[in-house]
């Protein structure tokens, strides 16, 4: 494994921390989706893609935590024996239900006993329910995989090619079963028919980032990696519940076509993105809430909220799989101080603030995505959490075996650049996925009718993710919650006040809050 898939793994042992899942809801033909169908589809993708039907073999314990090498953790694939093999194993991948509602099989994944482990990194579970007619079904086509091996760029391209694959629209007519099993056929015979024993598996993101150059370049890369960390100053969260059981809720909240063009349109006007301004409406509605609710706003410490980077421009050319986990990470702060006080009634002074701290938004997130220095600060952050991963590996491992833990002993200082006193907090995480549009080719599978898609991570106690996207030309914002995490009820009130303060802010209407 690689730094990055070692930092997403390692957590994950116990409960299955940032497991993902996909939730796609669509409307289709019933003959279409037949599980002999769906196997055989099931299998293509297995087949091409060889990390979702791969294994972890864990690193050799040596007795004791202490001197186990985590980082020793390593993929292992076993190829299939013949296409009915191929078949045959993705069936041991998938579970086809009836008549369960979205809800409860989100809250099974996310709440009940883990699914996914070290022999199964990849998930299908397959639910039908009725419609109003015998010819069509609604169904819920729920991907499951570790984080580990895949990120959500990976999860919407496998659905696309998914849906594609089964519609057969390409093709000019509907793809029967043999038709469908050929292909199962041919991709084993173009992979394994001729006992190759080639390696499958794609390597990890950091082997296929540029390299950094000469002991003097990595040199440099490091002091600019430690100095941008001291840069980044948080000193805001919500307030967490520590000792109730956790349970991952996710809530969706889908505007309208036109509010959604009206937001497009809003933002285009002032030269920034829907992502830019989600952050500056997510940063404004925490300083009125904590306001509001007669709290002490901390003005004096900004807001940090942190981000994914999607590394796959940055890879050097590669004929491998699209699956894989190819994440950087950065963070956008803003201020925590509102309109001076005879200014707090203007809705105008606030909607003029709100616009300034969404081009702030906008200009670090240039900054980040295009510093010359980029490959460097992804190399070092994938070391840094994989060697933070390793540590609490080591804890997590010795109290399960009852073993003392001695106190962590904190990296040395380095004497090249001072560490910062200032606090680091991230007041959550949010990811814009952009328009998905793009990737759902909706004329490839025009006979089934896809009407949303819910993404959902098994969150740590008091986690908290927002995903925000636009699909079918409606943009969503997913709010991913511990809804035993948050102390007071100001979690609630806060996403109350952002969903109020996109029209009160971002579409403009002064009377639209909540």
């Amino acid at each position: 494994m690689g730094d990055t898939e070692l930092s997403y793994y390692l957590p994950s042992r116990a409960d299955g921390v940032n497991d993902m899942c996909m939730c796609i809801e669509f409307r289709a033909p019933r003959h279409l989706f037949a599980p002999r169908r769906v196997l055989a589809t099931w299998a293509v993708l297995l087949l091409r893609h060889p990390s979702l039907s791969a294994r972890v073999i864990p690193p050799p314990s040596n007795g004791s935590p202490f001197r186990t090498d985590y980082s020793a953790a390593r993929f292992s694939y076993a190829a299939p024996a013949s296409p009915a093999d191929a078949i045959r194993k993705a069936g041991t991948l998938v579970k086809f239900q009836r008549d369960v509602p979205r809800d409860g099989v989100l809250d099974t994944y996310l709440n009940g006993k883990r699914i996914l482990g070290e022999n199964r990194l990849s998930y299908l579970i397959f639910t039908e329910n009725p419609s109003d007619t015998d010819e069509h079904a609604e169904y819920i086509f729920f991907i499951c995989a570790t984080h580990f091996t895949g990120d959500s760029v990976g999860y919407h391209k496998l659905a696309n090619e998914f849906l594609t694959i089964i519609a057969g629209n390409k093709r000019g007519s509907i793809s029967t079963i043999t038709d469908l099993e050929d292909l199962v056929r041919k991709e084993w015979q173009a992979r394994w028919g001729s006992g190759s024993t080639a390696v499958v598996l794609p390597p990890p993101v950091e082997d296929r980032l540029p390299p950094v150059g000469n002991k003097l370049k990595k040199a440099i890369g490091r002091v600019n990696f430690l100095n941008s960390a001291r840069e980044q100053i948080g000193g805001h969260t919500f307030p967490r519940r520590m000792g109730s059981k956790r349970r991952v809720t996710v809530q969706t909240f889908t505007f309208d076509e036109f509010t959604s063009r009206a937001a497009l349109h809003q933002c285009k006007a002032q030269g920034v993105s829907v992502s830019n301004a989600l952050f500056a409406l997510c940063a404004l509605a925490w300083s009125r809430t904590q306001l509001q609710r007669g709290m002490e706003l901390r003005a004096d410490l900004p807001i940090l909220m942190y981000t994914a980077l999607n590394l796959r421009p940055y890879m050097l050319p590669l004929d491998s799989s699209y699956w894989m986990t190819a994440l950087g990470f950065f963070n956008i702060i803003l201020p925590s101080f509102l309109p001076r006080a005879e200014e707090k009634t203007s809705w105008k002074a606030l909607r003029s603030t709100f616009w300034r701290r969404a081009r702030s938004a906008r200009a670090q997130s240039n900054r980040s995505s295009k510093h010359p220095l980029l490959i460097s600060r992804a190399r070092e952050m994938a070391r840094q959490r994989s060697e933070t991963a390793q540590a609490f590996a080591v804890e997590d491992d010795a109290k399960e075996l009852g073993l003392s833990v001695p106190r962590r002993v904190a990296p040395s200082p380095s004497r090249v650049v001072p560490q910062s006193t200032a606090p680091s907090a991230a007041l959550l995480g949010l990811s814009h996925l952009g328009d998905l549009d793009g990737t759902y080719i909706h004329k490839d599978y025009s006979s089934i009718r896809v009407h949303s898609l819910t993404p959902a991570v098994r969150t740590r106690p008091g986690g908290l993710l927002l995903f925000g996207y636009t699909f079918a030309g409606k943009l969503t914002l997913n709010l991913v919650h511990d809804a035993n995490g948050f102390k007071d009820g100001i979690f609630e009130a806060w996403w109350k006040d952002v969903l109020g303060g996109f029209d009160e802010l971002l579409i403009g209407n002064p009377r639209a809050r909540l």
